[in-house]
């Protein structure tokens, strides 16, 4: 019986291994500035339409002001 212990690991050995796509854009350097470059260019669009959301709502302010 404690031979069939010995033989018989407790926690036998799991292996994952990860997508090859996951580990070349790890690696990928271009992917990381595309990205950065994507992610500016929202944040820009988003700026400008709050920006013009403002405006329109102080032209309608105004307006009921007069």
């Amino acid at each position: 019986m404690s031979e069939k212990k010995k033989k018989d690991p407790l926690h036998p050995e799991t292996f994952f291994l990860p997508p090859l796509k996951m580990i070349l854009t790890f690696f990928d350097k271009e992917a990381r500035q595309r990205e950065k470059e994507k992610n500016a260019a929202q944040t820009e669009e988003q700026e400008k339409a709050t920006e013009k959301d403002v405006e329109k709502l102080i032209e309608k302010l105004s307006e009921k002001d007069e």
